[in-house]
Parts: structure tokens; sequence; C-alpha cells
């Protein structure tokens, strides 16, 4: 029974990836031929979060506008807008934010982020604003 429940989490969890760069796609087909080193590579971040009890999209909004430039410096881009989540159509996950970003150099992206004073100086609220323990985050390379 645990496996399954497992099994579900995760095919809901792709599928929450799946819907997040297909409405990325289709709301910029400028995408599929964009020539950013990024979207050549095919390198992609996407965060599924969870908000800390009484935090608001308000609040994730307000995180972001801090870091993103930050952020943008080491490659890390957001290329959709944030999604929130407004139903869970199958599953036991219930995310309330999901964001697509594209990844310039997926080897060292995420090191120069996490050892720049900039960012650091935001990770108290990150973890104030967002439930670190329950979000899930991954890497994404497009399929050859």
């Amino acid at each position: 029974m645990k496996n399954k429940s497992i099994s579900r989490r995760f095919t809901n969890i792709f599928m929450a990836i799946f819907i997040s760069l297909a409405a990325a796609f289709s709301a910029n087909t400028a995408l599929a031929h964009d020539s950013s080193p990024a979207l050549q590579k095919g390198a992609y971040f996407v965060d599924i979060l969870y908000l800390q009890d009484g935090k608001t999209p308000a609040d994730a909004k307000t995180y972001f506008e801090k870091v993103t430039e930050v952020i943008a410096g080491h490659g890390l881009e957001r290329i959709t807008p944030g999604f929130i989540v407004t139903t869970v159509m199958n599953g036991d996950i219930e995310p309330q934010l999901v964001n697509v970003w594209s990844v310039s150099d997926p080897e060292n992206t995420f090191k120069n982020i996490f050892s720049d004073d900039a960012y650091l100086q935001h990770v108290p609220l990150r973890n104030a604003t967002f439930d670190m323990k329950r979000s899930h985050m991954f890497m994404l390379k497009a399929a050859e």
C-alpha cells in the first residue's frame, strides 16, 4: 500500500511538471525556436512548492522579487510566470505553487547561487515562506 502511494505521488509530481512545461511552451511558442544556451542545452529547473502555514502566493512573490536578479546573474531564469495550483486532478500531492526556470549551466548554477552572500541573506525568508521539506525540486534535461 505504501509503495502504491509513493508511486502515485511521483506520478502526480511528474504530471505537474509536464503540465507546467506544456503551459510554458504553449504560452510562448517562441521558446521552441529560442537560441538561448539554456534552451539549446535543454536545461530546466522545476520547483513544486508548498507554502508554510499562513503564507500566501503574495508572500512567495515578495521572496522571488528579492532573489530574481541575484539568481539570474548565475543563470537561473524564470521561463514562465509562477503558477498557482488551482486544482489537484489526481493523487495525494497538494502543492500551492509551481515554477519553471531555464538553467544556463546545470553543473554550476546552483553551486554559485548557494555561495553568493546576496542570495544567502534571503534564505531565512525562503524558509519562512516555503515548506522546504515538503516541496519538490527537479533539474530536467531535454530528451534527445
